[in-house]
């Protein structure tokens, strides 16, 4: 078994590891940044999304696209 030192000297590992925490922080930033416009403009992919904000018809309005939101998601 590889002893915890030995991986840590390790270049190609730390490489590795760097370039995941970069990605799972990006991710996590996203997907807090989309949540945020979503919620702030009232803008739902799916119907069970938009049911806290209102029921049958006064739901329909909040079932829509934003591009800002659009933005924000890609």
């Amino acid at each position: 078994m590889v002893d915890l030192t030995e991986l840590m000297e390790n270049e190609v590992f730390m490489a590795f590891a760097s370039y995941t925490t970069i990605i799972l922080s990006k991710m996590m930033f996203m997907s807090t940044a989309t949540a945020f416009f979503r919620l702030t403009r009232k803008v739902f992919a799916n119907p069970e999304d938009c049911a806290g904000f209102g029921k049958g018809e006064n739901a329909k309005k909040y079932l829509r696209t934003d591009d800002k939101v659009e933005r924000v998601r890609r």
